[in-house]
């Protein structure tokens, strides 16, 4: 690849999102002018996939620390990471797909991967004394279709019966107790289910502090705009040219701008995500101790309370979803989708938690945030088929809080020579070139 003008490259001057508006100082930091001519491992991309790499590589035991070079296009996490709704959970809806597709075995590979995340984060939050507002806690789907709430009541019911490990971490909600237990109005059935809610921006920031303290370089403004070579990698940026003995491409929707073969089957795709803050005299009848997935079918919110009485809520899909050309396949967050996305945040609480009709819960930021997507909705992970020197962890499909933390200490390990196989990693996730022909 290389054409500097490829559509798929990041956009300059992106929205600010609520996690955002506070740039850290570290936002814009480059560890020199120009990039080194050389490393032992570069890593494109400053989101989580890209940052908790680096720390698990240079966190590790090492005779010698290898260089580690990141590089950032815009400023760190400028990207998904920095622009999601900042909660992690088990994905009931994902595991019955998953056993629907795949089979039980399969999905219970994912299910503990789920599962991973949240004890994983709470360690590394722990380990590093991030201030993240970090909170162990449980997360609602709470579904207002009748039919869809008796699928998935069924679907967890019979998978507890027959002993599958993870559903033993879901609490099945029946409808007479929705309201009572959830605080929503006129839900049908609704899990309950082990979660984790924090501030990813802080999460990244912190860890790429500490990266810099263990030796790592960073290169924020710094396009990469052709990769090229199999032993080795030549990158060519807007800082110099960088030849590095292994590369990680940890760019997720905008893979297809630097690997051709990923060009199709990582689309970049839009979301809007909102915060919403009431007024600060009113008192819920229910505080919002928990996240929440707000499933309408085949669409879904998702709402995370902050600790100051304030609410995260992304989703709207059913706004826009007949309009393709405003989401699809493209790398536009300078704007928000539209005004009927923003309207139905507005309406969200009034309309669906009891006793917030006077809440005037509305929007003060509004923003867009650009996700992969893949046709088979899994992530792409390991070594980059055909290449020597190359590895992947990309393309998640909105949930890459549910699976990148310790999808970044497998990485971690690939590079140094562990086979994906010996990674505990599912093995959906792995990218192979059969994939990669299947979606094109």
């Amino acid at each position: 690849m290389s054409s500097t003008t490829h559509p798929g490259f990041p956009i300059e001057n992106p929205m600010t999102s609520y996690w955002l508006k506070d740039p850290h100082p570290l936002a814009s930091c480059c560890s020199s002018p120009t990039v080194p001519s050389n490393c032992d491992i570069a890593i494109i991309g400053t989101g989580l996939a890209g940052v908790a790499t680096a720390y698990h590589i240079l966190s590790a035991s090492h005779v010698e620390k290898p260089s580690v070079v990141l590089l950032e296009a815009r400023q760190v996490c400028s990207g998904a990471t920095g622009r999601n709704g900042g909660h992690t959970k088990l994905a009931i809806t994902i595991a019955k797909q998953l056993c629907d597709t795949y089979g039980d075995a399969a999905a219970a590979q994912v299910m503990a991967h789920q599962l991973d995340q949240l004890s994983a984060l709470k360690r590394v939050v722990d380990k590093e004394s991030i201030d993240c507002d970090l909170k162990v806690t449980r997360s609602f789907d709470v579904f207002f279709d009748e039919d869809h709430a008796k699928d998935m009541r069924d679907f967890l019911h019979a998978k507890r019966s027959e002993g599958v490990s993870w559903a033993q971490e879901v609490e099945w909600i029946e409808e007479s107790d929705v309201q009572k237990v959830t605080g929503v109005m006129n839900g049908k059935g609704a899990a309950s289910v082990p979660a984790v809610s924090l501030w990813p921006y802080n999460l990244v920031t912190s860890l790429i502090s500490r990266v810099l303290e263990l030796g790592g370089q960073l290169y924020t403004g710094t396009r990469v705009t052709s990769v090229e070579g199999s032993s080795q990698t030549t990158l060519i940026t807007s800082r110099g040219t960088l030849t590095a003995e292994k590369t990680i491409f940890a760019t997720n929707a905008y893979t297809g701008a630097l690997l051709p073969e990923y060009e199709g089957v990582i689309t970049p795709i839009k979301g809007q995500n909102s915060h919403l803050a009431p007024m600060p005299s009113f008192k819920p009848p229910i505080p919002l101790e928990n996240t929440y997935n707000l499933r309408f079918t085949r669409y879904a919110d998702y709402l995370v309370p902050r600790p100051d009485g304030t609410i995260i809520l992304g989703g709207a899909k059913w706004t826009y979803d007949n309009d393709r050309d405003c989401w699809w396949n493209t790398v536009d967050d300078r704007t928000v989708i539209g005004d009927a996305a923003t309207a139905h945040f507005d309406s969200v609480m009034a309309r669906n938690f009891h006793g917030w009709g006077d809440a005037n819960a509305h929007h003060d930021m509004v923003w867009s945030g650009i996700m992969g997507h893949t046709p088979d909705t899994l992530p792409h992970v390991g070594r980059v088929p055909g290449s020597q020197s190359q590895w992947i962890l990309a393309g998640f499909n909105g949930a890459g809080m549910l699976m990148i933390f310790t999808m970044t200490q497998a990485i971690a390990r690939m590079v140094e020579g562990v086979e994906y196989e010996d990674t505990g990693l599912p093995g959906l996730f792995k990218s192979t070139s059969e994939r990669l022909a299947a979606g094109k």
